[in-house]
C-alpha cells in the first residue's frame, strides 16, 4: 500500500478534485505521467476508480473535506410539486 512521494501528491490532487491535465499543470508533467501515475496507484492499492483514491486519501488523513460538508445537512431527495395556474 506504500506509494512513492509523487503517487502520493498525485493521488491528494485526484482527492481534491483535480482532472489529469489540471494536476499535470500543478506538477509540470505530462498528461500521460498523470494517468501512468494514477494507473499505478490503482494497481498498488487494487482499487478501480479515482473516486477510491479519493476515499484512501482521506482515510489515511492526507486530505479532509472542507469544514462546512461534515454539518451541511444531506440533500433532500423530495422532488417539489410545481403548481400551475390554469
Amino acid at each position: 500500500m506504500h506509494l512513492s512521494e509523487k503517487e502520493k501528491e498525485v493521488a491528494i490532487l485526484v482527492a481534491e478534485g483535480m482532472k489529469d491535465v489540471e494536476i499535470a499543470q500543478t506538477l509540470f508533467i505530462s498528461r500521460r505521467r498523470v494517468g501512468e501515475i494514477i494507473f499505478s496507484i490503482k494497481d498498488k492499492w487494487e482499487i478501480a476508480s479515482r473516486v477510491q483514491i479519493g476515499i484512501l486519501a482521506c482515510h489515511l488523513g492526507w486530505v479532509c473535506p472542507p469544514a462546512d460538508a461534515l454539518n451541511a445537512p444531506a440533500p433532500s431527495r423530495r422532488r417539489e410539486r410545481r403548481l400551475t395556474h390554469a
